[in-house]
């Protein structure tokens, strides 16, 4: 008897299903430029505001686990279910 793991939501799994997301034809074009644009700068190490200015050189880290949801809302914010269920079957990839 086979034990299936269960998936977890880790944040790297979650940038997996959008940038898999990013490749359907049904989701607009507005929207894709604008979740690459969210997952490039969630992976890029270079930072809007450097570290070494004190308090608010940390403030864009805090700003990235925003960025992830508000890449999920926009897929997932159409009329119809379409995107939700692009993001469910990248999660099935992984």
């Amino acid at each position: 008897m086979k034990l299936h793991k269960k998936q977890r939501k880790t944040p790297l799994s979650k940038i997996k299903s959008l940038a898999l997301s990013l490749f359907d034809a049904k989701v607009e074009t507005k929207r894709k430029v604008m979740v690459a644009g969210i997952i490039l700068y969630i992976l890029s190490p270079v930072d809007i505001i450097p570290d070494f200015i004190p308090m608010v050189g940390y403030a864009d880290d805090v700003i990235l686990p925003i960025l992830l949801l508000v890449a999920e809302r926009l897929l997932s914010n159409d009329e119809e279910a379409e995107p939700v269920r692009v993001r469910k079957e990248a999660e099935k990839v992984d």
